[in-house]
């Protein structure tokens, strides 16, 4: 009975070691800040103009990096459904062709603007509230 009671106390402590991942989480990252990046990631990717981005979104929790930004060129809508996705830790990491995991499909997109634009830094801002949200 004490041997239970002490393996008991044991697994219970060690279950509260583990600590939470959103809490070292980076910020987001400003699609004005990463506009460079991301007109790269499309030229590498072969993206016809004009291209489309999404909000950052919170990456599947087993990708090395927190935080995607899905692309797609808007010449067509044959070539909308087929979108790329850009990896940011704090800065860019990698991109690759979208898969399920990545929820591109389900994104808001609009223009990607030209880095240092007016329309980049209005449209670039991510609130705190999408955020929060991981979007």
């Amino acid at each position: 009975m004490f041997r239970t009671t002490l393996l008991c106390f044991l697994l219970a402590s060690c279950s509260s070691v583990v600590a939470d991942p959103a809490e070292n989480l980076p910020a987001a990252p400003y699609l004005s800040a990463v506009a460079v990046d991301l007109k790269k990631v499309a030229a590498e990717a072969h993206l016809a103009e004009p291209v489309e981005v999404s909000e950052p979104i919170r990456a599947n929790p087993i990708s090395s990096s927190p935080w995607l930004i899905c692309l797609r060129s808007a010449k067509s809508e044959e070539s909308k459904r087929l979108a790329y996705s850009a990896f940011f830790t704090t800065k860019y990491v990698s991109s690759r062709y979208s898969v399920i995991v990545d929820h591109c499909d389900e994104q808001v997109f609009h223009p990607l603007a030209s880095p240092g634009s007016a329309a980049a830094q209005v449209k670039g801002r991510t609130t705190p509230a999408n955020r929060a949200a991981g979007h």
